[in-house]
């Protein structure tokens, strides 16, 4: 395999083909932090089979029908369909395509509890139910604690139920945790009913996965507190959201203020207009370009007509009659230098204050780590200045021998996939500390596609993207309709053919190779190209190999380019060229995914 090394100009080099070389190859599943197969999958959905590609996806996922409607989505942004015509794949919307198009529920059979150690999960959020998962799949009898009425975490708590209706979190959380014989004590807060110190008596192992589940402060440009943020009709974001989801009574005015612009604050503005709010306004305190929710959101928001005003920062919550919300004082702000994090500096222009009215104001600035249940003198506990566990990222285990953490509640607020994946990890570590066998290391295998002729026979480079079929403007305000209808089987099959299968790659056997140049010629995007041995790295294996020969040349492949037509196969007269597929095996289901044993489930109709 011949890739083009960047950093010597046109210089060429080989690329041994080995796992970790195939892995970097498929960018989507690089970009997913829980590394979901999503080429295999998306290729089962292009062929009508919705079941196998929810089975394969809930290995990696835990909650694909969950995250196919809540996903940050970090793996389409690196899709390499984005180079053909400048739109991904719809990977999150085909995942839960695939659930909702599956014919069985597919609950997994209980494993046997094979381990004589006991673990305790603090939080049944994505952490810790991916970590639960795992640990119970490796036979370990689990308990998970958390505060909340039902399991899910933020997938309950944060998530409105128009964008995720609980009927997915029951099935994908509450029946998916018992059908694996894994415990679940609800209602129950660690540090009020059940102490810390009690957990790491009584079990083997502790795992801290509880989250961000406080607000931060509504602050202004300086990073103080904004005089009237006690005034009623002022709310954080979280709160508000945890009242909307578990039926508790919420007054939301006329005018509704909310200030920032991520998922929370995109959940809250939407919200707000589902329960009658006459106007919406968004402020927030960089440009558009910076804002942390993704633009689909903001697009749906906008058609909502929620209200948007940007590079604004709070200064003063006002009142009329020194008890209520009447509005809020704001100041413009331009962008300065970018801060830790590399975005850009929000700077008040002095001067520019304006004022907008409104009688509720949501602030949705982020949540924080709650450690106050935490005994960390009493355990001898490392942590750092905000009080949370400092973990060893290798073990994600504390300096308290047993005790581990992680997730957002030591990464800070993130997204739920990247919680499953630190939790799924937590769980291979957690397994290894109790004395429970490694799994064996990963192999790789190369499958030959014979007559592939993908390019010949189908249009898939010509199928436009889709977004997400909706309800109409005049239906959604319902806080508890969906919002987004989903793909319909048609329609999901369609859009899955779009992939280009990055997990497929050409190979040209160089010993029948006659460098006819016929491949180059029908190459529809430039891919394949003959150079000269001259442009090969000295040293390079290839270049040895052809040491003593003279105006020698090789056939050298993009991998970047490559969309898997196949044209250069039906082109080739030598039969020199071959589609193989990739696939890793492994007794750690991370990469292995692809053959997947699909009936080891107890399956029922839905």
């Amino acid at each position: 395999m011949i890739d083009q090394d960047a950093d010597l100009g046109q210089l060429y080099r080989s690329e041994e083909a080995d796992p970790d070389w195939y892995k970097t190859n498929i960018p989507c599943q690089v970009g997913c932090p829980a590394r979901t197969d999503v080429s295999n999958y998306i290729g089962l959905i292009s062929q009508g089979r919705f079941d196998e590609a929810y089975v394969l996806n809930r290995r990696s996922n835990v909650v694909p029908g969950v995250l196919g409607r809540t996903c940050a989505r970090p793996c389409e942004p690196v899709c390499r369909r984005n180079k053909v015509d400048g739109a991904p794949v719809a990977i999150c919307w085909l995942k839960r395509a695939a659930h909702d198009h599956r014919e069985y529920r597919h609950l997994p059979e209980r494993p046997k509890i094979t381990q004589d150690k006991r673990v305790a999960i603090i939080g049944a959020g994505s952490a810790g139910i991916g970590c639960a998962r795992d640990l119970a799949e490796r036979g370990f009898a689990v308990t998970i604690y958390d505060m909340y009425p039902a399991p899910g975490g933020m997938m309950v708590g944060g998530i409105p139920v128009w964008r995720l209706p609980r009927e997915v979190t029951r099935e994908e959380c509450d029946e998916y945790l018992d059908a694996l014989g894994i415990e679940v004590k609800l209602n129950t807060r660690v540090g009020e009913d059940v102490q810390l110190t009690d957990l790491l008596k009584e079990y083997d192992a502790v795992y801290i996965g509880a989250g961000c589940m406080l607000s931060n402060p509504l602050t202004d440009p300086y990073n103080k507190v904004v005089p009237g943020a006690d005034l009623e009709g002022v709310m954080a974001g979280l709160p508000f959201l945890e009242k909307v989801n578990f039926g508790e009574p919420v007054f939301i005015g006329k005018k509704v203020i909310v200030l920032g612009a991520g998922f929370t604050a995109m959940d809250c503005c939407r919200s707000a207009i589902r329960f009658g709010a006459e106007k919406v306004y968004v402020l927030y305190r960089r440009s558009k370009e910076e804002m942390p929710s993704d633009e689909y959101e903001v697009d749906e928001a906008m058609l909502e007509h929620v209200e948007f005003t940007y590079l604004c920062s709070p200064v003063e919550i006002l009142s009329e009659d020194g008890v209520h919300v009447s509005g809020v004082k704001m100041i413009r702000n331009r962008l300065g230098d970018p801060d830790a994090g590399g975005r850009r500096r929000p700077v008040p222009v002095p001067g520019s204050e304006f004022i907008v009215e409104g009688d509720t104001v949501i602030s949705a600035f982020g949540q924080y780590a709650d450690t106050s249940w935490i005994p960390a003198k009493e355990l001898n506990l490392e942590v750092n200045r905000w009080g949370i566990p400092l973990v060893d990222r290798d073990t994600w285990m504390t300096s308290y021998p047993g005790l581990f953490a992680g997730g957002d509640f030591t990464e800070g607020s993130r997204n739920l996939i990247s919680a499953i994946a630190d939790g799924r990890d937590a769980a291979i570590a957690i397994a290894r500390y109790l004395g429970a066998p490694d799994i064996p290391g990963e192999t790789a295998v190369e499958i030959e596609l014979p007559d592939f002729r993908r390019g010949m026979v189908d249009d898939y480079e010509s199928i436009p993207y889709q977004i997400i079929p909706s309800l109409p403007l005049q239906k959604r305000y319902s806080i508890t309709a969906e919002s987004e209808t989903g793909y319909s089987a048609e329609e999901a099959v369609t859009q899955a053919r779009r992939c280009l299968q990055c997990q497929m790659n050409i190979m040209i056997d160089p010993s029948i190779c006659i460098l006819c140049s016929g491949c180059v010629d029908i190459c529809p995007y430039d891919c394949i190209s003959m150079q000269g041995l001259s442009r090969v790295v000295k040293g390079d294996p290839l270049h040895e190999a052809a040491e003593g020969w003279e105006g020698g040349a090789d056939m050298i492949i993009d991998e970047e380019k490559c969309i898997r037509c196949g044209l250069c196969i039906v082109r080739c007269p030598t039969d020199a060229i071959s589609m193989i597929q990739f696939e890793v095996k492994s007794a750690n289901d991370r990469w292995n995914v692809s053959k997947l044993p699909v009936l080891n489930v107890t399956s029922s109709p839905r």
